[in-house]
């Protein structure tokens, strides 16, 4: 099976290449990983073979294989591409929908980002379509950790646990994104990416964006209560915007390392680079990496479901002291 642009994780591919062979795919999948894993391309991939028209999908030359490569496939829909969570409206809509016969292809294909995201209430509408789903019917989940979901939906899924690439791997990913940069830079940024990567990201979520902001004008700063603030947003935002948002200070305080070591790498984080410039004068090499080993510790302990607002209380103490 064809699984371009997905790297590392054998175990998953091996996975997913026995069930299509056997003809045994699920009717539902849920795929867990950290944000920057894969998760989305693989669903991609699994979507288009599923509606792919010949023998051996996904094909990529069928003209179902074009559609999906395309996005414009009626027979693949894919919910919550932006930020709000899915109610229980649009679920209700989808469990409608899902009872017709495809539009083009044998099978159609749901595909829910950040299924966590789903209420309550949607969670428990969308358990009745997922029990007994149309045998053309299938539903591919996508979340960060199963503690995100309903226990009930999770029970109902087969599942794949996404790891981390390894360094090999990651190089792969970065001479096909970034081939402009020199080999050296691509190490670089292969040893310091932690296996994911959320910093090659097209489109940046603008939320996670405006609260590292908030917390890089925080630090500079140097107002304690400042920096109480700007954390303290995050407590309501959830966790899955915590982990984006510590991907996205993580990448603003590797290019403040960049800069000060007068390195030839080029910056990554989508804010301006005045703010990676300005935290490069004001704090030195060692505090930077510090503060990156703190997020790291954060985003493991948030994986491992410890609460948010006790790890948002961490983070204000050990930024404060760590900037102090």
């Amino acid at each position: 099976m064809n699984f371009e642009g997905f790297y590392g994780n054998e175990r998953a591919k091996n996975y997913i290449t026995s069930s299509f062979a056997r003809n045994a795919f699920p009717h539902a999948l849920l795929i867990v990983g950290d944000r920057g894993i894969g998760k989305k391309t693989l669903a991609a991939i699994i979507a288009k073979a599923l509606v792919c028209s010949e023998e051996n999908p996904p094909c990529g030359t069928c003209d179902s294989c074009l559609k999906a490569e395309r996005g414009i496939h009626p027979d693949i829909q894919v919910l919550g591409t932006d930020s709000s969570s899915v109610g229980v409206a649009r679920i209700r809509e989808l469990k409608r929908d899902a009872l017709l016969r495809p539009n083009d292809a044998e099978k159609k294909v749901y595909i829910i980002n950040d299924a966590g995201s789903m209420t309550h209430e949607a969670q428990d509408a969308f358990l009745k379509i997922l029990e007994e789903p149309p045998s053309f019917t299938f539903f591919i989940l996508l979340c960060g950790s199963y503690s995100d979901l309903l226990p009930t939906i999770v029970s109902r899924t087969a599942h794949l646990s996404l790891s981390p690439l390894n360094e090999d791997d990651m190089m792969k990913v970065i001479r096909k994104k970034l081939p402009e940069i020199s080999e050296a830079e691509a190490k670089e940024l292969a040893a310091s990416s932690d296996g994911v990567c959320s910093f090659l990201a097209e489109v940046p979520n603008a939320e996670s964006l405006e609260n590292t902001q908030s917390i890089i004008e925080a630090i500079l700063s140097s107002d304690d209560f400042e920096l109480y603030k700007a954390f303290s947003c995050l407590e309501k935002a959830g966790r899955d915007m915590l982990l984006a948002t510590l991907d996205e200070l993580i990448v603003v305080f590797r290019d403040s390392l960049v800069l000060s070591s007068r390195a030839e790498s080029r910056t990554l984080s989508s804010l301006p680079g005045t703010f990676s410039e300005r935290l490069s004068k004001l704090l030195s090499p060692s505090k930077s990496a510090m503060l990156i080993e703190h997020i790291l510790a954060a985003k493991e302990a948030c994986q491992r479901n410890i609460g948010v607002a006790h790890l948002v209380g961490e983070l204000i103490c050990k930024f404060a002291q760590t900037i102090a």
